[in-house]
């Protein structure tokens, strides 16, 4: 039985959407890291990641025309090629993995890249090849994985700009980098009716928490909410970790 039969897993897939969004929408980061280790306990743990890509993909270009011309594409690019070639090599490398040992790998990604959130972590670097295929590379097997591949591209492009322009370049790497995992998802077959079902239901989901985390940073201290966001995270990967 497809896991879209069965109302009671929809249902808390949409809980998570929803608390994943207000953690978006609060601090502008963890909505994936709190969907993956969750989705793993409801769903195979193939299809945790194509689902959380389709959910971001859906958004991915929102606003496009206030960031695409702020983005550095010059370093986007590559970076994106990059991921979606590791991409590849990973979704091969996935059907042979069990779906315990990849809840497993996923929540000791979103265990570590929360706590180097937490330690406030920077990564200095050169923007030359090494560096730039390390980010890339990881990011697009965490993409596959469980739709995480935001954390190594995020300290990498901090040192490259902040603000805006961090936030341009975020948005046109994630836009390029989820039309590319999301066709290898289609030529490898991954993507079924159940998963395009069950996106359509759970963006409006998501989109609301986006919503509602936005109102709340306005009227919350930010170091309340960094604190709140980060507790989410350490309790979604500790909770997959161990069940």
């Amino acid at each position: 039985m497809s896991f879209v039969d069965s109302p009671f897993v929809l249902g808390c897939l949409a809980l998570i959407c929803m608390v994943a969004g207000l953690a978006k929408g609060m601090t502008g980061f963890g909505g994936a890291l709190v969907m993956a280790p969750l989705f793993g306990l409801l769903i195979p743990a193939p299809e945790v990641g194509v689902l959380i890509v389709l959910i971001h993909l859906a958004t991915s270009l929102q606003g496009v025309r206030n960031w695409a011309s702020a983005a550095r594409w010059r370093t986007v690019i590559p970076l994106a090629l990059i991921a979606t070639g590791c991409a590849a090599v990973t979704t091969r490398w996935l059907v042979s993995e069990s779906g315990v040992d990849l809840r497993r790998i996923v929540a000791v990604a979103v265990l570590l890249s929360t706590l180097m959130h937490i330690r406030g972590w920077r990564w200095l670097h050169d923007s030359g090849w090494r560096p730039t295929f390390t980010a890339g590379a990881i990011s697009g097997a965490l993409t596959v994985l469980g739709g995480i591949g935001g954390p190594p591209i995020v300290y990498y492009l901090n040192g490259i700009g902040q603000g805006a322009a961090l936030r341009a370049n975020l948005l046109a790497y994630f836009a390029v980098l989820y039309v590319g995992v999301v066709a290898l998802f289609v030529v490898e077959r991954q993507v079924h009716a159940s998963q395009l079902y069950s996106t359509a239901l759970l963006v409006p989901m998501f989109a609301l928490g986006v919503f509602a985390g936005e109102r709340l940073c306005k009227r919350l201290p930010a170091r309340g909410l960094e604190h709140i966001v980060s507790g989410l995270l350490l309790t979604s990967g500790l909770i997959a970790l161990v069940a």
